[in-house]
């Protein structure tokens, strides 16, 4: 009798949303689906957490559907759902929006320890400038060897002689960054729920209320733009120029605790030589190269002492000779360039 009076009760409102959002979810109807997804991302619950992750898998093959459609706003209230419940998506299944839905994607893989690979396909070249910052900024906060191999690979070592017969002064000019706008106006299609749509922005484009995801020489935040029911609202993406070499050197300085600037000396060093000779030339060309390698060496030292190797990757110093001599009456011996032993 008991049991059969407690069976009567009428569940708590929390179980009655949930159970109200798990059946909207299995709805054929895509705005049925969305209301449901609406739901879960607000209900924090273990069980819907399931259900949404479900719900990616079967989105897979609406990742490229074109905005104006329901299948495009039922992804994008999807994410929405997944990234206020605090919940994390495995990697896997998030592959296939990579492409379509990078700014989200990344944002949800900012919470999952099992991410490396994603992170470092977004890492790539061909990754849109924020994309590729916020890939790199979460590798970096993770210490990856992977990512710290690759990075070290791809940064330029460099060490230009000015040579001159006479007084000369020289400067080191700096890379910039700007901003490209691209806002356009966005609109759910009718009896949608309230969705969110996520903007990846950097330290330079980030707005009062954006949210911080990944930290690094540039930090990278995110906007959040609620879209409203039956409404218009004014939406980009935007774009920035990032200095990506400047950026490489950036986290090699954090991780050593040193400045931006010392560590661009070190791999990109510039030396003026007033001329006497040609033999003093090659001395000095020879003394300032050992010099900066065995600057490298160290550093590359101090980080293994962090846990950071790169065993397999080569490293050398690519000279650049500026011959400004007025009255030269020797011609320079060309300069060869000088590989970084790393044992």
């Amino acid at each position: 009798m008991l049991a059969n009076a407690l069976s009567a009760q009428p569940l708590p409102v929390s179980a009655q949303q949930a159970e109200r959002a798990r059946q909207l979810l299995n709805s054929v109807q895509w705005v049925d689906k969305a209301w449901g997804a609406y739901l879960a991302g607000r209900l924090h619950s273990a069980d819907l957490d399931q259900a949404l992750i479900e719900q990616f898998r079967l989105a897979m093959a609406l990742r490229d559907a074109p905005s104006y459609a329901e299948e495009h706003w039922f992804v994008a209230a999807l994410f929405d759902a997944a990234i206020e419940a605090g919940m994390t998506v495995p990697a896997a299944l998030l592959e296939p929006f990579e492409e379509d839905w990078a700014d989200a994607v990344l944002i949800l893989l900012a919470r999952d320890k099992d991410g490396e690979d994603s992170l470092l396909r977004f890492g790539l070249e061909k990754s849109r400038p924020v994309v590729w910052l916020a890939a790199n900024n979460l590798l970096f906060e993770r210490k990856s060897q992977v990512w710290y191999a690759a990075t070290l690979a791809q940064i330029s070592i460099t060490h230009r002689f000015t040579v001159t017969d006479s007084g000369y002064g020289q400067g080191i000019g700096d890379g910039a960054g700007g901003g490209v706008s691209g806002d356009g106006v966005a609109a759910l299609p009718k009896g949608f729920p309230p969705v969110a749509l996520y903007t990846l922005q950097d330290g330079a484009t980030a707005q009062r209320g954006s949210v911080l995801l990944a930290q690094g020489p540039q930090n990278v935040y995110y906007k959040r733009t609620v879209v409203p029911t039956d409404e218009q609202v004014p939406f980009g993406s935007g774009s920035v120029a990032l200095d990506r070499m400047a950026i490489r050197i950036g986290y090699l300085a954090q991780l050593r605790h040193e400045s931006v600037e010392q560590t661009e000396r070190l791999f990109h060093s510039e030396t003026h030589i007033l001329f006497t000779t040609v033999e003093d030339f090659e001395r000095q060309v020879e003394r300032d190269m050992e010099a900066q390698a065995e600057g490298i060496r160290a550093l590359i030292q101090d980080l293994a002492r962090v846990g950071l190797s790169a065993p397999d990757v080569r490293l050398r110093i690519v000279p650049e000779v500026d011959d400004q001599r007025q009255t030269a009456t020797a011609r320079l011996p060309a300069v060869a360039p000088r590989a970084i032993p790393l044992q």
